[in-house]
Parts: C-alpha cells; sequence; structure tokens
C-alpha cells in the first residue's frame, strides 16, 4: 500500500504521485491536496511537471498515467503469451461464418489469428505480416494483405499506400490493436502515423472489437484513435481489477471477459 509522502518538497510530492499512478492507473488532484496537506495549485503544478517528463497525461481534475513503453512487435510477441491466448480464445467467440474480419497489427490480434477455428470461412484483411503468415494454409480463409511501408515498432505496413488500401474496405468487424485505454482518454496509440491508420479502419469497420490486456487499461498515449462510443465490443481479462472493470461497463460498451 502506497504511503504518502512529506507534502514539503516537490520531489517528495510527485514521488508519491508516481506510486499512486503506478498502483491506480489515475489520480485526482483534489484528493491528492487532502492527503498531501497541501493546495490544489501545488498538486496542479506537480502534475504538469510530470506530464512534461512522459510520466502522465492531464485529464480534468487529475491525470493518467502514461501506457509502458514495451518495445517492437518481435519482442512484445513473446511476452504474456498465455493471458493473451485466453483473451484470443474469448474474442473468436465473436466471430461467424462469412464475415469480413480486419486483425490489425497487434500480438494479440496474432494469438486470435491463431485461435481462428479450423473451417470457419471468413474473408480476413490484415496489415500485418506475422498475422497474414499465421493464417497461412487455413483453406477455409480468404486472406487480403495490405501492402504499404513496413514498420517493425507495429510489425505491419503503414503510410499512404496502406491508408488507400484501407479506405476501400468495409469490414464487418475490426480487431483493432491499442496501446491505453481510459474512459475519458478512449483509445490510444504512441504513433502519430499508426493513430492516423487506426483512426481509418474505425471509420470504415461495422464493428470494432479491443483485446485488452490489465496494464494497458486506465492508460494514456500521446496520440488519439478513438472515444469510448466508437468501441462496440470490449474483451478483456477474467482478472481486470473490479473498480476499472466497473468504469468501463458504465460507459456503456458491452464487455466479454476471458476465462481465467
Amino acid at each position: 500500500m502506497t504511503q504518502p509522502a512529506p507534502p514539503g518538497l516537490p520531489s517528495d510530492r510527485q514521488t508519491y504521485i508516481r506510486q499512486r499512478l503506478q498502483q491506480d492507473g489515475r489520480v485526482v488532484a483534489a484528493e491528492l491536496a487532502q492527503t498531501l496537506g497541501v493546495s490544489e495549485d501545488s498538486i496542479r503544478r506537480d502534475l504538469r511537471e510530470l506530464a512534461s517528463s512522459g510520466i502522465c497525461q492531464r485529464v480534468y481534475g487529475g491525470a493518467i498515467a502514461m501506457t509502458p513503453n514495451t518495445g517492437n512487435f518481435s519482442q512484445r510477441s513473446h511476452e504474456n503469451i498465455a493471458r493473451k491466448a485466453r483473451l484470443a480464445a474469448a474474442a473468436v467467440q465473436l466471430l461467424r461464418a462469412g464475415q469480413f474480419v480486419f486483425l490489425d497489427s497487434g500480438t494479440t490480434n496474432l494469438e486470435i489469428a491463431r485461435a481462428i477455428p479450423d473451417g470457419l470461412p471468413l474473408t480476413i484483411a490484415t496489415n500485418a505480416i506475422p498475422i497474414a503468415a499465421a493464417l497461412l494454409g487455413r483453406s477455409a480463409l480468404e486472406v487480403l494483405v495490405v501492402g504499404g511501408r513496413m514498420d517493425h515498432r507495429i510489425g505491419g505496413t503503414m503510410g499512404s499506400s496502406a491508408m488507400l488500401e484501407i479506405q476501400t474496405l468495409r469490414p464487418d468487424i475490426c480487431f483493432l490493436g491499442t496501446c491505453s485505454l481510459d474512459i475519458e482518454l478512449g483509445v490510444g496509440t504512441t504513433l502519430s502515423e499508426e493513430a492516423a491508420l487506426k483512426r481509418e479502419l474505425v471509420r470504415h469497420s461495422s464493428q470494432v472489437v479491443l483485446c485488452v490486456t490489465n496494464e494497458k487499461l486506465d492508460t494514456a498515449s500521446p496520440f488519439s484513435v478513438a472515444a469510448m462510443a466508437d468501441i462496440g465490443q470490449l474483451v478483456l481479462e477474467a482478472d481486470a481489477e473490479p473498480h476499472k472493470l466497473q468504469r468501463l461497463r458504465d460507459c456503456g460498451v458491452p464487455v466479454l471477459l476471458a476465462r481465467a
């Protein structure tokens, strides 16, 4: 449990605020001021300094933790495989024969590709070479690969060519990759060009589904992709923190929990 820091020094207060952000994902300025026995103006100055250092993002009344930078696609594809596989097993329950599905680049979406039931006829488009490779040899699937410049950080294509191709597609369901999710800030990502491509996917898809691991909940990213109202379905881990889960449900977005 985080213990209150001595309020006298800004460095002490900011250390405490960092701990609270790490623990809870968000802080409220008025609550911090009361806990630490200082003015809200002092807390707002602390939050501005932490935001300028990339620790958090300011929102009305407080701040939200920035999503952790976890490396490129290749590195992430070897992390938390079992957790992502459980999300994928839940996600594929949403698929129906004959659908046109877009699998956006992302390591959880790679697990979705691997979890698609054999013999389920689908048309699948993706901008991620590893996802396309995972679908190779699946005769029930028609696979469309979006071209463009390969970005090793996201494991997929970006740029004007990819954008133009996506603008011609109308998927029934899009599994959107995400770096962060927050009820106020919505869906976010760390790269400007990637955010623009994802916004096009949201705009052209009939339903947008997010499969989100726990560490991305209640975090922010530098670039906005979509509001909560744009999300048609959330797939979350069974052990998501109850207060975070309830806030998301209160937004009105359907939530499907993966099996423990």
